[in-house]
C-alpha cells in the first residue's frame, strides 16, 4: 500500500498540477473553474492524509480530479435546466384564469344565489339540502316529512328556475358575440 506523507502529497500535487489543470480546463471550458476543482482536490488529498484515511496510490489524485470535473459538469447542467430562459416562460400560458373569467364566474355565482333566493321557501330548502348539502332523497323526505315525488318535484322546479336565470346571464354575452 502507498503511504501518503506530507512530502509525498506535495510532490504529487507538483508533479500532476499542470497536466490536471489542462485536463480540467478542457472538460469545464473555464480556467477559473478548473483551478477551483483542482484546489478542492488538493484540499481533499491533504484532508485524507491528515485523517490517515488515505492509503491509496497516487492515481487517486488523478481519479479524484476527473470525478470532480464530472460532478461539476452535471451540477452545472442541472442548474441550467432549473433556470429556464425567460423568453421560454413568456410563451407559457398563465394557469390562473383571466380577470374577465373570474369576474364572469363571480357574476354567475351571484346570479345563482339570486335565483335560489327567489325560490319558494320549501322548494329552496329541498334544493339546498340536495344540491349543496348533498343529502340523499331519503334524508330530505325524513327531515321535511314529505314524499319522494314531492322532493323530486321541488328539485325539478328549482333546477328549471335556476337554469332559466343562468341563461339570462349568458343571453347578453351570446347576443353581443353574434353581432
Amino acid at each position: 500500500m502507498y503511504k501518503l506523507t506530507h512530502y509525498s502529497a506535495a510532490e504529487l500535487i507538483q508533479e500532476h498540477r499542470e497536466e490536471l489543470h489542462g485536463y480540467l480546463v478542457r472538460q469545464t471550458r473555464c480556467p477559473e473553474t478548473a483551478s477551483d476543482i483542482l484546489a478542492g482536490c488538493f484540499f481533499s488529498i491533504n484532508t485524507c492524509r491528515q485523517q490517515k484515511r488515505h492509503q491509496k496510490s497516487p492515481c487517486f489524485f488523478v481519479q479524484d480530479s476527473q470525478q470532480s470535473a464530472i460532478d461539476h459538469l452535471r451540477s452545472s447542467n442541472r442548474r441550467l435546466a432549473r433556470h429556464a430562459d425567460e423568453s421560454e416562460l413568456v410563451d407559457q400560458p398563465d394557469p390562473m384564469p383571466s380577470i374577465e373569467h373570474q369576474l364572469y364566474t363571480q357574476e354567475q355565482i351571484a346570479q345563482l344565489r339570486q335565483a335560489v333566493s327567489e325560490l319558494p321557501p320549501r322548494c329552496r330548502e329541498v334544493f339546498i339540502m340536495h344540491k349543496f348539502k348533498h343529502y340523499p332523497y331519503s334524508v330530505i323526505m325524513a327531515e321535511l316529512d314529505i314524499s319522494e315525488s314531492t322532493v323530486l318535484k321541488h328539485i325539478v322546479k328549482a333546477m328549471e328556475h335556476c337554469r332559466r336565470r343562468m341563461r339570462e346571464l349568458d343571453a347578453p354575452v351570446d347576443q353581443a358575440s353574434s353581432k
